[in-house]
């Protein structure tokens, strides 16, 4: 009866745990789909695999590192592991479907979607690592965190970061310069 109510009790803290962490990080999984993932339904599968990911992954979490921290490793774990699964699929789909935004002008909303379909285009040419590094860096991690996540070291990170973020910056050039 004992082990029941203490089970009880965990699936009740997993569950708002899970509940703050889907709540908080919502829109940043949405982009970290994005950077993964250009065909819409394998987008649904891959934030699916994400949250199931996330889920399993609780038990686990103990705190050594931040939720936010926690989320991301485990997002990107979980990209890398569909993107490693569907490597040999050739996928020619565009982004349809638009990003969710924080804007409340709808034209802000449009003009910001567009913008940042081009960039997720140009990322889609960029090898996983760096693709990894530039999404988590577009949502405000540390070098630190960025460190946790991947398991680079925190100067290989700012090295492998500046490499990822000149190529970007050439693939935006080569296709709109």
């Amino acid at each position: 009866m004992l082990a029941e109510a203490v089970t009880l009790a965990d699936m009740t803290s997993y569950e708002t745990l899970f509940e703050t962490a889907i709540r908080d990080h919502q829109a940043s999984l949405s982009r970290i789909v994005a950077t993964y993932e250009l065909n819409p339904h394998l987008q649904q599968e891959l934030h699916q695999e994400i949250l199931l990911a996330i889920w399993k992954s609780l038990a686990n979490f103990r705190g050594d590192s931040s939720l936010h921290t926690f989320v991301f490793k485990v997002a990107h774990n979980q990209a890398i592991n569909h993107v490693s699964r569907h490597a040999r699929v050739p996928h020619h789909e565009s982004i349809d479907n638009p990003l969710p935004s924080d804007s409340a002008c709808p034209e802000m909303s449009a003009i910001n979607s567009q913008k940042m379909q081009l960039v997720f285009r140009a990322m889609h040419t960029l090898p996983v690592l760096q693709r990894q590094l530039l999404a988590l860096s577009l949502e405000g991690l540390s070098y630190q965190e960025l460190s946790e996540v991947t398991g680079l070291s925190e100067s290989n990170v700012g090295v492998r970061l500046n490499r990822a973020k000149k190529a970007l910056q050439e693939q935006l050039e080569k296709h709109h310069g």
